[in-house]
């Protein structure tokens, strides 16, 4: 039986984990029996589940489903196994995807269904500048803050990974079947350690949430309540020794409370580009920058000024004492030779910025 085989069908019975028969041999022959797993650590009601579920495993049947699901599994100890899942207390003996799940550097941007204006406002900003870095954007397709970061990364032609709660034969919510065909197709990932056939099923999620964080270096909470899942992922994060970063907002606001919360725990609060780049040490952006632009005093001078820092054309007026008209001319220029670009708040910021490290 191949290893992969072998934990397709340990991976149905609860209470096996990796740790325990990570060193184990195969037993040849198919006929399992409990004392296959004397001294692993299996207590002797799993170490009869185990057997018997070796001893029914039908292969055929596990392989077909995985083309009718069009996907792959990769077992634990495979080299394509994402390493960073390995930091898990229970990893996935099997990880099923579809795509390509790739060797980027992950940050996990999560949030509430329920997303506002402001929590869009929020992704539209920071996602560009994490693909610009060539950073993949981890979610869960859920819809709301999950939707608008998996879309702003496909609308910047960047990787982004989607971790399901069922089957990969399942899409939920169903109303996010053609961006999760997009995220395939434009060379990302689904993923999920549930076998084709899983529905998607209410305990599932916590457990994916899990698997988000992992998989990422840091974890970025846009918008989220105290109850949500986005804060349970962020929890994970924590337990698993990854960065979060929360997003402040109204104290009036319920999709505010849980990430002015996570502020009040020793999250990173993140108010400014500059925060996002230090905290996760993206020292620069991959730009163009044409000999005009690098020749100009009047282009030189508004790139100074930016510096780390999300200005708009007023502030920028102000602070070196130009008229508008030439703020904003300056500006396109810039922004045309892909030097800065313009966030949905009308400020800008500048690709390579001098971030401090204090």
């Amino acid at each position: 039986m191949e290893r992969r085989h072998f934990y397709a069908a340990l991976s149905q019975v609860a209470g096996v984990r990796h740790g325990e028969i990570a060193h184990l041999n195969i037993p040849s022959g198919g006929m399992y029996a409990a004392s296959d797993f004397a001294g692993v650590g299996l207590n002797l009601p799993v170490a009869q589940a185990a057997a018997k579920a070796l001893r029914e495993f039908d292969v055929a049947r596990w392989e077909q489903s995985l083309q009718l699901a069009n996907c792959r599994a990769i077992a634990i100890g495979d080299p394509l196994y994402p390493s960073a899942l390995l930091d898990l207390y229970a990893p996935p003996l099997l990880l099923y995807y579809r795509g390509s799940i790739g060797c980027h550097p992950r940050v996990a941007v999560v949030g509430t269904r329920r997303a506002t204006f402001y929590g869009r406002q929020v992704v539209e900003t920071f996602v560009p500048l994490l693909v610009s870095a060539g950073h993949s954007i981890v979610s869960g397709l859920a819809l709301g803050i999950d939707t608008y970061a998996h879309q702003a990364t496909l609308k910047l032609g960047g990787h982004t990974i989607a971790v399901l709660g069922s089957g990969l034969d399942y899409t939920y919510p169903q109303a996010n079947k053609f961006l999760a065909e997009s995220i395939v197709d434009h060379g990302g990932a689904l993923c999920s350690e549930y076998a084709p056939g899983s529905p998607p099923l209410r305990h599932h999620f916590p457990a994916r949430n899990r698997l988000i964080s992992a998989l990422a270096k840091a974890c970025l909470v846009v918008e989220g309540d105290l109850t949500s899942g986005a804060l349970i992922t962020a929890t994970h994060a924590l337990e698993q020794g990854r960065e979060v970063l929360a997003v402040p907002g109204s104290i009036f606001s319920p999709q505010s409370r849980g990430t002015n919360y996570l502020i009040s725990q020793g999250a990173v609060p993140l108010t400014d580009p500059a925060i996002l780049l230090a905290t996760l040490g993206i020292n620069s952006l991959h730009t163009i920058v044409t000999d005009n632009t690098k020749g100009s005093p009047e282009a030189n001078l508004v790139l100074s000024t930016l510096g780390a820092s999300a200005l708009t054309a007023d502030d920028l007026v102000v602070a070196i004492g130009r008229n508008i008209s030439s703020v904003l001319a300056t500006l396109s220029e810039l922004e045309i030779a892909g030097v800065i670009s313009r966030l949905p708040t009308g400020q800008y910021i500048c690709h390579n910025p001098r971030v401090s490290r204090k």
